[in-house]
């Protein structure tokens, strides 16, 4: 199984030479198994994705969205009409209390917000909202879900192919303990895929923003017996030469451990 990055910023996305090294785009990863995609999160990564799928098309396409803020979504639209008519098209989120998916989708879809012409891919986009924690198939791949705490709310996803898996927790307040039922959603992952926006220095002066830190990260890979850490969301005012100094950080930390970069293929 391969992860692929196509955007790991947070917020908004950062431009200029200066951050070309770990990228510029938000929130996208893929998995892709046989003629079947997994998408997690849409955000302006989505587009770069988009194109990279008009030379081999999947039949399946099942999205996942952990919420539904700017930096998550607003790729969405490039990748549902890059995609062909026969494509199966699948949205899956489970967030409390956010029962019309289907509204929501249309929305991002609709005027003033995006121009006319979407209707076709609507008609054919299947929009599937689970309950909070819920657990479903998602083409070959089954996936696990865990509420976290956000402002709008967010989700954790946990993605099993065979014999491997991986967490993908991003958007998450960081919690001053570690509960027992997070632990156990990520024990015995393959990879983890977690929020390390902040230090704990910086994040004490943001609680509430609904974003985590390095060390925090760490504390759930060492809990769960997770052997792979990668970080993400990468707060877009930091350039690479701070990313670099971050990621020589958590690698000094924790071997084996990096923090993720556009474009690159992690095998999982």
């Amino acid at each position: 199984m391969y992860l692929d990055v196509w955007g790991a910023r947070g917020s908004h996305p950062a431009s200029g030479m200066a951050f070309s090294r770990f990228g510029h785009h938000t929130a996208c990863l893929s998995v892709r198994s046989g003629d079947h995609l997994l998408v997690l999160d849409a955000g302006t990564g989505a587009s770069a994705l988009a194109r990279a799928l008009e030379a081999a098309p999947p039949r399946e396409v099942d999205i996942l969205l952990s919420h539904f803020h700017h930096d998550h979504v607003i790729g969405l639209p490039y990748l549902l009409m890059s995609l062909p008519p026969d494509t199966a098209l699948r949205i899956h989120a489970a967030l409390e209390g956010h029962e019309a998916l289907a509204e929501r989708i249309s929305a991002i879809l609709s005027p003033p917000y995006f121009p006319p012409g979407i209707a076709g891919v609507l008609g054919r986009t299947e929009c599937h909202q689970h309950p909070a924690g819920a657990s479903f198939q998602a083409g070959p791949m089954q996936v696990e879900t865990h509420p976290l705490e956000h402002p709008g709310g967010s989700t954790a996803f946990r993605v099993r192919c065979g014999d491997r898996s991986l967490v993908y927790a991003t958007d998450l307040e960081q919690p001053d303990v570690l509960a027992a039922e997070w632990i156990a959603f990520a024990c015995g992952a393959d990879l983890l895929v977690h929020d390390t926006m902040f230090t704990e220095a910086e994040w004490s002066a943001r609680r509430g923003w609904g974003h985590a830190t390095i060390e925090g990260a760490l504390r759930l890979a060492d809990a769960a017996g997770v052997p792979r850490l990668v970080g993400f969301h990468h707060n877009p005012a930091h350039d690479d030469e701070m990313m670099l100094l971050r990621e020589l950080d958590l690698v000094l930390r924790r071997p084996g451990s990096s923090l993720a970069r556009e474009g690159e293929s992690l095998s999982i």
